[in-house]
């Protein structure tokens, strides 16, 4: 016992620095474990959690494709679903402006019932072939779950005309 205490007395800060050291040990391998080996069953997390009951159906995306095909002004299109995000590509016939394109793509999500409106983000992807008389045009446009309608992206390079 004398044995003991006199290790005590002598390495008493070294055992206290121990524990301390031991303790911080324990709570950098729970955060660790936590971290990297997480309780969430899904590789998506929570993201897709009501998918189920708002899922895009055949029937919707025959629905959408009919309604495009009777377009004079599209020529072909396309729809894909991928977790909670719905890209729709439209090519549009030779001699269609880029704003006459941006409208019907605005228009076409009417084609979706509210709730397809309120839980999918729409990716759009409008092409215009070059003609005599235009460009073309290859434009990309997103509507956000929250937001009122769609933002475009356009990285179509502008040159500058000499004065």
């Amino acid at each position: 016992m004398n044995k003991i205490k006199k290790i005590w007395t002598e390495n008493r800060v070294l055992f206290v620095l121990f524990v301390i050291v031991l303790v911080c040990l324990l709570i950098i391998m729970g955060v660790f474990l936590k971290y990297f080996f997480g309780s969430s069953k899904s590789s998506y997390g929570d993201r897709l959690e009501g998918i189920k009951e708002v899922e895009v159906t055949d029937e919707v995306k025959n629905k959408f494709l009919s309604a495009m095909e009777n377009d004079e002004l599209i020529s072909e299109s396309s729809i894909k679903v991928k977790g909670k995000i719905i890209y729709i590509a439209l090519h549009f016939k030779d001699g269609v402006s880029l704003v006459e394109a941006q409208s019907k793509a605005l228009a076409s999500l009417m084609v979706f019932e509210q709730n397809y409106l309120d839980f999918y983000d729409f990716n759009y992807t409008l092409k215009g072939n070059a003609t005599e008389s235009s460009e073309g045009f290859l434009i990309m446009g997103a509507k956000n779950v929250n937001g009122s309608g769609l933002v475009w992206n356009n990285n179509t390079e502008v040159a500058k005309k000499e004065e």
